[in-house]
């Protein structure tokens, strides 16, 4: 049976008929896209685009919003102290944690891409903080922090760490770094995944020829490893990044923004703006300008990267 071919008169050649073709393909690319870009819009558009008024907006006498322009903005600059701290511990939590996660993740991507005795046993194990629900997560390291009932007052006292009962979340010097733990302990075998991934794609034969050149463990993951890991790790990053920014439920469960602010970020200020004080106007602003940062700060960062990445 032979193949088909099409008759080269029957062909478009003329600029006019691969043009008409060109626009043929191009609508039917269109109505395949038109369910995936309506959804997009109802589940993403329209909801930013309503906060977005909401943040130029107050809710009035009659549960009507009226327009009042830059105010909400305004409201937000006249006490700039909770915002100023909610965003410096924001900063220090999302800085912290995902320092600690690539480092954290990228060791164990090691570890378990050597010859492992039971390394598909720890690689299941390893997903185990990953894949539980953020809000248990919380709730099960509160319990182990707890000063009265709390596995790790029990343990250190009994190993003479401590004297007596530790408050970990109740001391404002300590509450933070106890929510960062927690952050670390649950996001860092997601970017083990991500980091094994990227060491399996280096070829093996750039290790085998730089051990006959005679380069070490520590030279050939200098001029191998970390250039071959690298764009992965930079995008792991600009997403555990973006993803600590936002933080809310584990936060809010462990501490609630306490105490006396410590642990306060911006999304766990936003949640209280908006439901405990009812200031839905200044709430959505807040909201607006996180989204701004983000947006920023990831086209920064990304171009950064094209930069360095094309030198």
């Amino acid at each position: 049976m032979t193949r088909a071919t099409v008759p080269a008169s029957r062909v478009p050649t003329t600029p006019s008929a691969l043009a008409r073709r060109r626009r043929r393909r191009t609508g039917e690319a269109a109505a395949f896209l038109a369910p995936l870009l309506l959804a997009m819009g109802a589940l993403i558009a329209f909801p930013l685009g309503f906060a977005v008024y909401l943040s130029f907006a107050e809710l009035g006498n009659t549960f009507a919003l009226d327009f009042v322009g830059f105010d909400n903005y305004r409201d937000l600059l006249a006490e700039p102290a909770t915002i100023v701290r909610a965003f410096g511990n924001t900063l220090r939590y999302a800085l912290v944690v995902v320092a600690l996660q690539l480092v954290i993740g990228f060791t164990a991507a090691l570890l378990l891409n050597s010859r492992l005795r039971g390394r598909r046993w720890f690689r299941t194990a390893l997903m185990m903080p990953w894949v539980i629900p953020s809000v248990i997560a919380a709730l099960t390291w509160r319990w182990m922090f707890d000063p009265q009932a709390g596995v790790f007052n029990d343990i250190l006292i009994r190993l003479g760490v401590l004297d007596g009962p530790q408050s970990w979340l109740g001391n404002p010097d300590v509450a933070p770094w106890a929510v960062i733990a927690v952050s670390v302990w649950r996001g860092f075998p997601f970017v083990t995944v991500l980091m094994l991934a990227a060491l399996q794609t280096i070829p093996v034969e750039l290790y085998e020829a730089a051990s006959i050149d005679g380069a070490g463990a520590l030279r050939r993951l200098q001029s191998i490893t970390l250039p071959g890991i690298r764009p992965i790790a930079v995008l792991t990053g600009l997403m555990e990044g973006l993803w600590a920014f936002r933080e809310f439920a584990l936060i809010e469960v462990l501490t609630a923004g306490g105490p006396a602010g410590a642990t306060e970020v911006l999304a766990t200020l936003v949640y209280r703006m908006f439901f405990q004080f009812q200031d839905f106007g200044s709430a959505a602003a807040l909201a607006v300008l996180m989204f701004v940062f983000v947006f920023l700060a990831s086209i920064v960062l990304l171009r950064v990267t094209r930069e360095d990445d094309d030198q």
